[in-house]
């Protein structure tokens, strides 16, 4: 599979994912309003030991180092395209476990959030087809 283009080499490298999207059954597509690459502070720490997804809404929100991003356990796979930039947001994929296993962090990553979106849908996943084909990819790296 060719690599998604990267925009910064401190992006994690992922693969466009074929179809049909490989999600964990149960995963939702969280939307965070962000202002600029210091974003990562405004987001609760992700319980230790586990790991969420994000991509961006557009490139002036990557971070320009990401240590901090990571030792939250938010990991950037990439951004919405130049052509299609989706705002100052943040997209990070949420697992059910996650959201079972740390309920105080998932209230509050909720309160923060301008959207969430079903993965279940196929209108939610035909329309954030891109975004959603980066945190597959990388997902199915990881296994």
């Amino acid at each position: 599979m060719p690599p998604v283009r990267r925009c910064d080499p401190q992006i994690d490298e992922v693969y466009v994912a074929a179809e049909p999207l490989l999600l964990p059954h149960g995963a939702l597509l969280v939307r965070v309003p962000v202002q600029g690459p210091t974003w990562a502070l405004a987001l609760p720490q992700v319980p230790e030991g586990a790991q969420v997804t994000v991509t961006l809404g557009h490139p002036g929100l990557l971070p320009v180092d990401t240590g901090p991003v990571r030792a939250r356990g938010y990991r950037i796979i990439g951004m919405a395209s130049d052509s299609r930039p989706i705002g100052e947001v943040v997209d990070l994929l949420v697992e059910p476990g996650l959201r079972d296993a740390a309920p105080q962090w998932w209230r509050q990553l909720q309160a923060q959030a301008e959207r969430i979106f079903d993965l279940e849908l196929g209108p939610v996943r035909r329309v954030l087809h891109a975004e959603l084909s980066l945190h597959a990819a990388s997902l199915a790296a990881q296994r």
